[in-house]
């Protein structure tokens, strides 16, 4: 039975390598979200058929869908099945009505679950009713026993900020300064989560983990948020909280370029943060978002709460001019981005999740060379040709020798076939596998594949990054 079930997976696997190296046509991202999922292929079956492989109630509507969903991403279900009374699934829809279920009594459903869904697959079954069958196939950012480490991560904090007594506005301003100080960038990508952040030793995690920790310690504290995807130079993420029955914007994680606390996208408006990013339109559509920055400071200066006191307003004159330094090189690390797509031979318009994966790991490694390289090197960057051929030309051919060309290798290996099957079978068992044609396999195999590529990706970069970034750095300020 495995060996049969192997050479299966071999022809199922081909059909996923050939979305990975040649197409991405049938790869998506849910609108208003980071998910990453691969459209479904759908078979046609018998009535009889169908009604063997499924007896629970048939749902109508993508709020009905999203409430039955919702159970399973709460326990983060790895895998599930839904049956609804229609031929396909909206799953804009869905993913708009999951974020929209809040309860108000846990912070840990709505934009929480949602934006802790890394990616998914899916692939139905459809009778003359036009009755779908879906299997479905989550990834998530941590577990269920995480989410509740973090819950205890956030009751901690919030009793130690003491956020309860304070104004809004200052229980946002104490979070902020908390999670900018507390939280580093992961420079291996690799940690998505408010835990990886918030809980864990290392205190480590990336854009998504940032606006989750945020997210997930204001509605704490009963601060009106929500997180926020969108584009700001490739998939990021952010927050939106509600001050006076305004809606302003807020990126910790842009607001934590250094050592040092910034307050450059901290409660600001649609006409500052549009220069720079781009929210998902969901958002500004149902939101009243302000177009005009929230005036914190004054807010907090004439408070006529005694408690607001205890929140620092002013800084050094060092943390500013610190700031401002670390502003510039971040603001060049956004226009080199812009030719990033150039340089990798990516055209925009076929643009797939593989390509955006790589842009992504070599938009960071490019970031940490401008962030490392000396005052001098920096300085003269822009108008030096050779510097700028060695950033580009040298980073992306170490990238290529350490990272890339290592996990393309192992994708055309015996051993990558074999970790698929492993990776299936913890998931399903074989005569499962077996009902399945290599059509209906392939959308819930690119998901696996996704997963496990963009392991072996973050892998690679957490081991070579340090040193490519070093390489570069040396060879740079040896120009100057």
């Amino acid at each position: 039975m495995k060996n049969v079930m192997k050479a299966f997976l071999v022809a199922a696997a081909l059909v996923g390598s050939f979305l990975l190296c040649e197409t991405g046509s049938e790869a998506a991202t849910i609108k208003g979200t980071m998910i990453e999922y691969q459209k479904p292929v759908i078979k046609r079956i018998s009535d009889k058929q169908w009604a063997s492989m499924y007896k629970g109630a048939k749902l109508d509507s993508p709020k009905a869908i999203a409430k039955k969903m919702k159970k399973y991403l709460m326990k983060r279900k790895k895998t599930f099945t839904i049956a609804t009374n229609r031929s396909n699934i909206d799953i804009d829809a869905v993913f708009n009505a999951i974020g929209e279920l809040d309860d108000k009594k846990t912070s840990d459903d709505a934009d929480f679950v949602k934006g802790g869904i890394l990616s998914l697959g899916w692939s139905g079954y459809i009778n003359s009713k036009g009755n779908l069958i879906s299997n479905w196939k989550m990834v998530y950012t941590e577990s269920a026993a995480q989410v509740k480490k973090v819950n205890k991560s956030s009751k901690s904090v919030l009793k130690k900020l003491g956020v309860s007594k304070l104004s809004d506005v200052a229980k946002v301003k104490a979070i902020h300064d908390y999670v900018v100080d507390l939280v580093t960038y992961d420079d291996s990508l690799q940690d998505h989560s408010a835990y990886g952040g918030l809980t864990a030793s290392k205190h480590s995690t990336v854009c998504q983990g940032y606006a989750l920790i945020m997210y997930k310690l204001l509605t704490d504290a009963g601060v009106p948020c929500h997180y926020v995807d969108g584009d700001a130079g490739g998939p990021h993420a952010w927050n939106i909280v509600k001050i006076n029955k305004k809606w302003y914007y807020l990126d910790a994680t842009w607001d934590d370029p250094s050592d040092n606390v910034v307050y450059d996208y901290f409660l600001i408006g649609e006409s500052r943060l549009k220069n720079d990013h781009k929210t998902d339109k969901y958002y500004k559509q149902k939101y009243n978002i302000s177009s005009k920055d929230l005036d914190w400071v004054s807010l907090l200066e004439k408070s006529d709460n005694p408690d607001d006191e205890s929140i620092p307003i002013d800084q050094t004159d060092e943390d500013i001019e610190n700031g401002k330094k670390a502003l510039e090189r971040e603001t060049k690390i956004r226009e080199l981005n812009d030719t990033l797509n150039e340089e990798l031979g990516i055209e925009e318009e076929t643009e797939d999740n593989y390509d955006t994966l790589i842009k992504d790991a070599c938009k960071k490694i490019f970031g940490f060379i401008i962030q490392n390289m000396s005052d001098e090197a920096f300085a003269s960057f822009d108008n030096n040709d050779g510097m700028r051929n060695v950033f580009y030309k040298d980073t992306l051919g170490l990238i290529n020798e350490y990272i890339l060309n290592p996990i393309t290798e192992y994708i055309d290996s015996d051993e990558y076939t074999d970790r698929l099957f492993e990776l299936l079978l913890n998931d399903f068992d074989e005569e499962s596998l077996v009902n399945f044609t290599e059509d209906e396999l392939a959308p819930i195999l690119e998901v696996y594949m996704f997963e496990d590529v963009t392991n072996m990706l973050y892998s690679q970069t957490k081991e070579y990054s340090s040193f490519i970034v070093k390489t570069i750095v040396d060879k740079l300020n040896s120009m100057v």
